[in-house]
């Protein structure tokens, strides 16, 4: 640590430098040293912490679309403004855990869905208020996923929180409908789907629908597909099929999924987060289907969504 009689004259010439804009040259010349010394001294007073810059870019938060979330009935609109170092899910999570910090407050109760894209969550949150944890759905059982991955985020929210945490130890969609009951029963399973009654925020991902546009649909048998075009499905979002015309549909593999239920997610505050690019029928159909009021999507996908609505 500098001397004290140093420390002063570091505050000094960075006030000069930093708030006056005085050159080093002026500086130097103020103060009978050399333009080095003032050098030396600006760089040290960095060192100390006596001169901190701080960068904030105003494209972090999001751009605020009023209009866009006035046409879909919903609270508000952010668009992202993806980094060159980062991917679209990483930026669209970001975006997210800024509003949390805005939605949320001690001892409330948070909702988190298992998705690709909030799986990005924990890596820019460095803190959350005292909120209880609840996990909404668990992973699709596939290759490359796992409930231990998703139960992982949840307890990682939870340290950060510092509240309860009610973990879902579940896949999203099980073979069949006596496996599903048979997990419902378990005391945790039970008791996180039940937490969910009291929710005070929810984060999501809305999902397209179809061939090469959700996950899901593979796990789906040709009949429970056929049944689901055939209602008109044009998203997902956390194991629930939704219409073009904002309906919860029936397929037949309701009762495969464990997970929130759709009146749950319905009364409370929905921040979803919309990764499907070139999808807007499936931001269009979760928005009617009254699952969002926080969207969070990228600037071409708004772009789509305000063609389709206009």
């Amino acid at each position: 640590m500098a001397e004290e009689t140093e420390i002063a004259l570091m505050v000094e010439l960075a006030s000069e430098h930093f708030l006056q804009g005085c050159s080093k040259v002026e500086i130097a010349q103020r103060h009978g040293i050399s333009r080095f010394q003032v050098a030396r001294l600006l760089d040290a007073a960095r060192d100390e912490g006596i001169v901190q810059i701080r960068v904030v870019n105003p494209l972090d938060s999001g751009q605020d679309h009023a209009e866009l979330a006035e046409a879909l009935g919903i609270s508000t609109v952010s668009v992202v403004a993806q980094r060159s170092d980062e991917s679209l899910r990483s930026a669209l999570a970001r975006r997210a855990a800024g509003l949390l910090q805005q939605r949320l407050q001690d001892g409330a109760r948070l909702g988190v869905a298992w998705s690709r894209t909030l799986m990005h969550l924990p890596e820019h949150l460095r803190s959350l208020p005292e909120v209880d944890i609840v996990q909404l759905v668990g992973p699709l059982s596939a290759p490359g996923t796992s409930t231990a991955a998703s139960t992982g985020l949840i307890h990682t929210l939870g340290s950060l929180a510092g509240g309860q945490v009610w973990p879902l130890p579940t896949p999203l969609v099980v073979d069949n409908d006596e496996v599903a009951s048979s997990l419902r029963g378990m005391t945790e399973v039970g008791a996180a789907l039940e937490a969910a009654d009291e929710l005070d925020v929810a984060l999501v991902s809305i999902g397209g629908w179809g061939e090469g546009a959700s996950t899901l649909w593979g796990r789906f048998s040709p009949e429970e597909q056929a049944s689901a075009e055939e209602a008109g499905v044009q998203a997902e979002c956390s194991g629930i099929l939704i219409t073009g015309d904002g309906q919860v549909a029936r397929s037949g593999m309701e009762d495969r999924v464990i997970g929130v239920r759709p009146d749950q997610l319905r009364r409370t505050r929905v921040i979803a987060l919309a990764p499907a690019q070139g999808h807007p029928e499936a931001v269009l159909a979760a928005a009617r289907a009254g699952f969002v009021d926080d969207l969070i999507l990228s600037g071409e996908l708004a772009a789509e969504v305000a063609q389709l609505i206009s």
